[in-house]
C-alpha cells in the first residue's frame, strides 16, 4: 500500500478514539490472561480471552461505523491479535494444556510470514500480503482451538459424563484439524510469497 493511499484512507481519523482505545485495552488483558493460565484459574481466563473477543469484534465495527480507522488501528489491531493468540498456545503448552510441538507450528508459521514479509519489503520495496481464505479459516480454527481447551478445563469432566469416551477423541481431532490449518495456510503464504518474488 502506497504512502499517498495510506493518507487517503486514514488520515480522516484522530489518532487516540474508542476503536484503538479497545485495541490497546486488548494488549493490555494479555498479561492478566496469561498470569491466570498459569494459575490454573480457566474459568477466570475464559472470561478475559472471551473480553478479547469482543473487544476485537467491537473495535473493527466502531472504527468503521465511527469513522475512526486509522493508521495505528490498522496496524495494532493484528498485532494485538497475534500476541493474544500467540500468548494462549505458549502458555497452555507450559502448563501442558495443549501439545507442544502444536505451539511450535503456530508460532513458527507466524515468524515465518513475518520473516517472509520482510524479505518481501527488502526486495520489491513492498511487504503487504493480503489475508488469505485460508488465514481467515485458520485464524478461526485457532481461536475456536483456545475456547475448547479454556473451556473443557474450566468445567472438568463435564462432557466425558455427558459422552462417555469422547473427551479424548474430540480432544485429538481439534489438534489435528488447528495442526492441519495451520499446516496448510503457512504452505499457502509460502506459495504466494514464492510467486511475488518469481514475478519480480
Amino acid at each position: 500500500m502506497s504512502s499517498q493511499r495510506m493518507k487517503d484512507r486514514f488520515d480522516q481519523a484522530h489518532l487516540v478514539n474508542i476503536a484503538n482505545g479497545l485495541t490497546t485495552a486488548r494488549v493490555l488483558l494479555v498479561p492478566l490472561f496469561a498470569y491466570m493460565l498459569i494459575e490454573g484459574r480457566f474459568r477466570f481466563a475464559l472470561l478475559v480471552f472471551a473480553a478479547c473477543g469482543i473487544s476485537d469484534m467491537l473495535d473493527g465495527l466502531l472504527a468503521r461505523w465511527l469513522r475512526q480507522q486509522t493508521l495505528l488501528g490498522f496496524l495494532l489491531d493484528p498485532i494485538a491479535d497475534k500476541i493474544l493468540m500467540a500468548t494462549a498456545f505458549v502458555v497452555l503448552a507450559i502448563v501442558k494444556v495443549v501439545p507442544a510441538w502444536l505451539t511450535i507450528m503456530i508460532v513458527s508459521r507466524d515468524l515465518f510470514i513475518l520473516v517472509g514479509s520482510i524479505l518481501i519489503l527488502l526486495l520489491l520495496g513492498t511487504g503487504e500480503i493480503a489475508v488469505t481464505g485460508l488465514g481467515k479459516v485458520n485464524t478461526i480454527v485457532q481461536i475456536l482451538t483456545v475456547l475448547y481447551f479454556l473451556t473443557e478445563r474450566s468445567f472438568p469432566h463435564v462432557l466425558e459424563r455427558s459422552f462417555p469416551g469422547v473427551e479424548p477423541v474430540l480432544t485429538g481431532a481439534i489438534v489435528a484439524i488447528c495442526a492441519a490449518s495451520t499446516a496448510l495456510s503457512g504452505l499457502h503464504y509460502m506459495a504466494i510469497g514464492i510467486r511475488k518474488i518469481s514475478r519480480a
